[in-house]
């Protein structure tokens, strides 16, 4: 079926006209071709048909219309394209059976053709669109919207009639338009493109006078009949004719001096819009010659981009493109001379001998590309100094510089540090390569082959690759292949492509003190790192580091990332470029070299770690460091993280651990241990984490640590590891794998004569045991730890024990020891300076006037303590005092105050994920409700707090929960209920001696 508009309306099938009918039922036939796939409503129709003046009967002959097409298209055995609405009419029609949008489509290709630089291509298209019409757009029937889209469609008859001319013009058929121009001109004689274009025709021709007349001609319509003089175009076209402007010669022919050396795009190029927006903004920007320059490391699709750009504008330099693989990366990169040898045979076949220096050379290139638009790519650049010959030397050209070095001193371009594709188009890309249905059936797989790629499009490539020439291979297969860091560059190879390769073409260029320093971090593995660590690996001052660092950033085998939280300068390797630096370390470099550089880093790391120790608190566990095994730095390494030491551990969590589990891979056992004990010590400040996830990173550390001390039988080594993972697990709650581990330490400690390493481990376990409601077994260990505290004159430690022991005996109802060993916990505490520690003190002395009656006393010094906690900004255990306060005011009656302090309290456990502080606040909070009388508020919020405490498994203060629970049940009626409860809380505090059991058997 062919529906044409382009003329007068008409249908045809299988080269027959179908008959539809007179003016009217084209009309209809019209307005809804016209809105093809829109729906017509009836209204609309029936003005298109009579316009203002229809007639009272008009729907029903609209539908006698609508039949007899039906009747039309049926007998000339067509589909019915016009389907009814509740509202109106429709027409459901092929695109490309509608000669409107055909028309259309050609001319969009012919436009996109004439962009391209394809003046020919473009030239034939058009004349195929324009070959559509028949005559008058819609045979002028209609009402005044049809008429308004006929005047339209023939304005833009004409405005592609005018494209068409000036891409044969463009093409240089300038004799064969003279005649179909001068009548255009003659018909349409206000229309100063065509008459600008016949100029040009005739004045190629060698008609310089008859040229000059058509525009003398043009110059008194324009002023007789609208009073305007001709526009910029018109009379610019003037003045070159009157100067022989070189500009208005005929185009050379193809295989002259018009090249169009671009290879083609990578088909299946993905991403990168923004970066391909920029060039193209920037490289068809009017005014001076543009230079941009794409930088990046090897495989980041630095020429790829350079390409899709380049074809992108090459539309804007018809006068050719240039394109010249410079070989930067190679043992031999081009030499300017033997480039624009190559160019300018290829500017001027058949010109003069070429000149012999690279001055003549540059000059006479230079000269040849003056006037012209042109564009140049000159792709793997290896310097400045290899391109600054290359470069035009006026306006009209452009230039695409693709290089691994920045090229920082080619004075105005603009700089693209191409980075590696974001995880979105790194997926579409691996989908291009290797086909939708495997990567994106396993989605998480191939996430994981993106991380393992790195985002580097090179190895993407290469993965997709092996992916789509292994039918049977899946995305998870691959992954699990990569996942081996051992071999990944090896899997990383198909065919000429081989991402090992690209970056040994990057190291082969690198100075020997460059290689050296990359080969170390390489082999340091660090996800990031500040410039001490670089001066550290190679032995060399911090200024001289940094160069060699800038230098590698330059190169794009080092990136500088964002500055952590101190403001200090941090740099990365890519992972690729890790392992292949990591490879020809171990290839290149003496195995005891290595481990000596690893341990000089590990060192350094070390000691800052224990100078930052004295400004930020360590925990109960003391850890001492060697000092044979620090390696002190410069103290501008140390100046950031002493102003600011939580800032800079939690810029160096990350870089911590990998440090740890290279000196355990190392097998440097000492450095391992001390570090990750180091580290545990300062994992808190207080009750505020320092580190981002310090359970993970402690948990990492201690275990990598665990295996190097286990092989190299370093006993104290692993005891120390022990006991850390048993406080790790203390502060998770995990009471009971903490004192396994704890007594595991505590053996080991023992067996060595450690007493300091016995004694910390002992209060360990004491806290421990007091956690779960195990107040005896508590109090035998931490009376074990108070003598050996005391002989080593520890008085910190000592006021430690003391104050757990005065707690412990406070939830056994020795209320007299309770008193003395908090009273003497206080003192310790207070002549050391310790102002956390007598916070700590000064909240168990409000518990135990609180458990006695005594609520101003209570009241009293948790007040006190919360000031200190809140002045140490320690958020949980100013929360802890908050919910002690909350349950003095409910007992004096000020409920008002107690519920703020409670609700504020829950909020700043759950955010710290502190179960233990919840369950409690919750548990006070049902003591609150119950006080008020609002009964299922309270049942709702211990039935709450009574799971925390279950699947904490601490059944002491689960029995304290359910007691409050039964005095619910019993406010509810349900005295049965509350007596079962109250029963199973008396035993619970039967068998652990606590002072609820006396209180009840009373």
């Amino acid at each position: 079926m062919d529906l044409r508009l382009l003329g007068p309306v008409e249908v045809w099938s299988g080269g027959r006209q179908v008959p539809v009918g007179g003016a009217k039922p084209r009309t209809l036939l019209a307005a809804l071709l016209l809105e093809a796939g829109r729906v017509v409503t009836v209204d609309r129709l029936i003005e298109a048909i009579w316009e203002e003046d229809p007639p009272p009967t008009a729907r029903g002959v609209l539908q006698t219309y609508v039949a007899s097409l039906r009747r039309a298209f049926a007998g000339a055995g067509l589909p019915d394209v016009i389907v009814s609405h509740r509202l109106g009419y429709l027409a459901e029609i092929a695109p490309d059976s509608l000669d409107r949008n055909v028309f259309e489509r050609l001319v969009a290709q012919g436009r996109h053709a004439a962009r391209r630089g394809r003046p020919e291509e473009a030239a034939e298209t058009l004349r195929r669109a324009l070959g559509l019409w028949r005559g008058e757009a819609l045979g002028g029937i209609g009402g005044a919207h049809l008429r308004a889209e006929a005047v339209r469609l023939e304005e833009l008859r004409l405005a592609v009639t005018e494209e068409r001319v000036a891409a044969d013009l463009a093409a240089g058929r300038d004799e064969q338009l003279i005649d179909e121009l001068a009548e255009l001109v003659a018909l349409h004689p206000a229309r100063e493109r065509l008459r600008r274009d016949l100029m040009v025709a005739l004045y190629r021709v060698g008609r310089q006078s008859d040229a000059l007349a058509v525009y003398q001609q043009g110059r008194q319509v324009l002023v007789a009949e609208m009073g305007v003089e001709p526009g910029p175009e018109l009379r610019q076209a003037q003045e070159a004719i009157l100067r022989s402007d070189p500009a208005l010669a005929r185009p050379a022919k193809p295989g002259g001096r018009l090249p169009r050396q671009l290879p083609s795009p990578l088909p299946d190029f993905t991403g990168r819009e923004r970066e391909v927006a920029a060039l193209r903004d920037h490289l068809t920007r009017a005014g001076a010659m543009p230079i941009c320059v794409i930088s990046g490391q090897g495989g980041v699709g630095k020429s790829a981009l350079a390409l899709r750009a380049a074809h992108e504008i090459a539309h804007a330099y018809p006068d050719g493109q240039l394109h010249v693989e410079l070989r930067g990366t190679t043992r031999t990169p081009a030499g300017a001379e033997e480039v624009l040898g190559r160019l300018l045979r290829e500017l001027e076949p058949a010109g003069a001998p070429l000149p012999l220096t690279l001055e003549e050379r540059s000059a006479r290139y230079r000269t040849l590309l003056a006037g012209g638009r042109r564009l140049i790519v000159l792709d793997d650049a290896a310097s400045e100094a290899q391109v600054r010959p290359l470069l035009p030397g006026g306006e009209g050209c452009a230039v695409i510089v693709t290089s691994r070095n920045r090229l920082a001193g080619l004075s105005g371009a603009m700089l693209v540090d191409l980075g590696m594709l974001p995880a979105g188009s790194a997926i579409d890309l691996l989908v291009r390569i290797a086909g939708e249905e495997r990567i994106t059936g396993d989605a998480e797989a191939a996430r994981q082959i993106v991380r393992q790629c790195g985002g580097l499009p090179l190895a993407l490539r290469v993965a997709g690759a092996r992916l789509a020439s292994r039918r049977r291979w899946s995305a998870r297969r691959l992954a699990e292949r990569l996942a081996d860091e051992q071999h990944r560059l090896d899997e990383l190879a198909a065919g000429d492509l081989e991402v090992r390769a690209s970056i040994a073409l990057s190291y082969e260029m690198l100075s020997a003190a460059e290689k050296r320093a990359l080969r170390r971090l390489g082999l340091l593995g660090l996800p990031s790192f500040p410039v001490w660590v670089a001066a550290t690996a190679v032995d060399a001052g911090m200024r001289a580091a940094e160069q060699l660092l800038e230098q590698l950033v330059d190169t794009s085998l080092v990136d500088e990332v964002d500055p952590d939280e101190t403001g200090q300068a941090r740099y990365r390797l890519h992972d690729l470029v890790r392992l292949f630096a990591g490879e020809r370390a171990r290839a290149e470099e003496p195995a005891e070299e290595m481990t000596a550089m690893a341990g000089r880093v590990l060192g350094g790391w070390l000691w800052l770690v224990e100078r930052l120790s004295k400004a930020v608190p360590t925990g109960a566990i003391p850890v001492r460091v060697a000092p044979e095994l620090l390696h002190p730095l410069e103290e501008e390494a140390a100046r950031p993280a002493l102003a600011d030491p939580r800032g800079w551990f939690r810029g160096e969590e990350q870089p911590l651990i990998a440090a740890v589990e290279l000196a355990a891979a190392l097998d440097l056992d000492r450095l391992a241990v001390e570090l990750a004990a180091a580290l545990s010590s300062v994992a808190f400040e207080g009750s505020q984490y320092v580190f981002d996830d310090p359970f993970t990173s402690w948990h990492r550390t201690h275990e990598a640590a665990l295996g190097a001390a286990r092989r190299t039988g370093n006993v104290l080594g692993e005891a120390s590891l022990l006991a850390g993972l048993g406080r790790l697990y203390y502060e998770r709650d995990f009471y009971a794998e903490s004192r396994r581990y704890l007594g595991q330490a505590l053996s080991l400690f023992r067996a060595a004569g450690d007493v300091r390493g016995e004694a910390a481990t002992l209060a360990a376990l004491g806290a421990a045991c007091r956690e779960q409601g195990h107040l005896a077994e508590a109090l035998h260990f931490l009376g074990e730890a108070e003598p050996l505290w005391d002989d080593l004159a520890d008085a910190g430690a000592l006021a430690h024990v003391r104050r757990l022991a005065g707690t412990v005996r406070l939830e056994r109802g020795d209320y007299p020891a309770a008193w003395a060993d908090l009273g003497a916990a206080l003192t310790l505490y207070q002549e050391i300076g310790s102002s956390r520690g007598a916070g700590l003190t000064l909240r168990n002395m409000s518990l135990y006037h609180r458990a006695r009656g005594e609520y101003g006393p209570a009241e009293r010094l948790c007040e006190q303590a919360l000031e200190i906690f809140r002045g140490l900004g320690d958020r949980l255990m100013a929360a802890y005092c908050a919910r002690s306060l909350a349950k003095v005011r409910i007992r004096l009656g000020g409920h008002d105050e107690a519920r703020r302090l409670l609700e504020e309290a829950l909020g700043v456990t759950r955010t710290l994920h502190d179960r233990w502080g919840e369950a409690c606040t919750l548990r006070t909070l049902g003591e609150l409700d119950l006080a008020e009388g609002r009964l299922y508020q309270a049942q709702a919020r211990l039935e709450e707090s009574v799971r925390l405490w279950e699947t904490l498994r601490l059944g002491l203060f689960r029995a304290r929960t359910l007691r409050d629970l039964a005095s619910v049940r019993e406010a509810l009626g349900d005295t049965a209920g509350a007596r079962e409860l109250l029963a199973e809380a008396l035993e619970v505090f039967r068998l652990h001696g606590s002072r609820e059991y006396g209180e009840l058997s009373r």
